[in-house]
């Protein structure tokens, strides 16, 4: 678990010294596209969980469970149960701070809510209809993943807003999250693969939905965006503490 935790502190720094200018990004109309990413994450989820369970869940499960915490739990566990809200809250907040986006605040956020009001409708919904059995025998509703359904929905909006270099990082963070999930016996493998999938799906549909949104509910533009028209510098270094044998992040800003 520990080699996974430096792992994903070292995707996160692909946005180190990152500047990002989003004046050549363009607003999407929707192209079929689109859909592969979320149609292949959602369609290996549903094979592995209901055609490879014995196969590839179960002894996944047991080395997770059974070689990985042997030495007890690792030091980050449960984090991702917070993690899960920090790409929706980089999505936004970076354009307060300064980051150029391809949209304003005011779009992000009505962009945001229908996102995730669809994620949260995708998270709820199939778990009554698989009824599946949580790893840890806990309840009936393991398919899909809800936490990883958030995390990459703000992690596709992060990346789509703010480029891939931006996106990187949010997409560690969603990542770690559905590791999480599997590492906690909360879930099965193909229970994040689909969480991941809707929740790209999720937020492809919220920017799809923003114009009608805006139109049906007379909605003017707003160009105001915080520090929007100012750049920022991001660096993030992953390092590791010889003292607590902990992997800790510096995070450094200069607007």
């Amino acid at each position: 678990m520990r080699r996974l935790c430096l792992l994903l502190l070292l995707l996160a720094a692909l946005p180190a010294r990152a500047q990002f200018a989003c004046d050549t990004l363009e607003r999407r109309a929707f192209r079929p596209s689109q859909l592969i990413a979320p149609g292949v994450l959602v369609g290996a989820g549903l094979g592995v969980h209901y055609f490879g369970h014995e196969a590839i869940e179960i002894p996944l499960n047991d080395y997770v469970q059974q070689d990985l915490r042997r030495g007890g739990e690792a030091p980050f566990h449960d984090i991702g149960t917070y993690v899960q809200y920090v790409p929706s809250a980089m999505h936004l907040g970076l354009g307060l701070a300064g980051c150029r986006a391809s949209h304003s605040f005011l779009d992000r956020a009505i962009e945001s809510s229908v996102s995730h009001l669809l994620a949260f409708g995708l998270s709820r919904i199939p778990k009554y209809l698989f009824h599946s059995l949580r790893p840890d025998g806990g309840d009936y509703k393991s398919f899909p993943s809800g936490h990883t359904i958030l995390a990459f929905t703000g992690a596709e909006l992060v990346r789509m807003d703010y480029g891939p270099l931006w996106g990187a990082g949010a997409y560690a963070m969603g990542i770690y999250t559905a590791a999480d999930r599997i590492y906690g016996n909360r879930h099965w493998l193909g229970d994040v693969l689909a969480g991941a999938g809707l929740g790209i799906l999720a937020a492809h549909a919220g920017e799809w939905l923003l114009k009608p949104v805006k139109s049906l509910l007379s909605i003017p533009d707003c160009s105001w965006d915080g520090l929007g028209g100012r750049r920022v510098q991001l660096a993030v270094v992953p390092y590791a503490d010889p003292l607590s044998s902990s992997y800790l992040t510096s995070i450094s800003i200069q607007f």
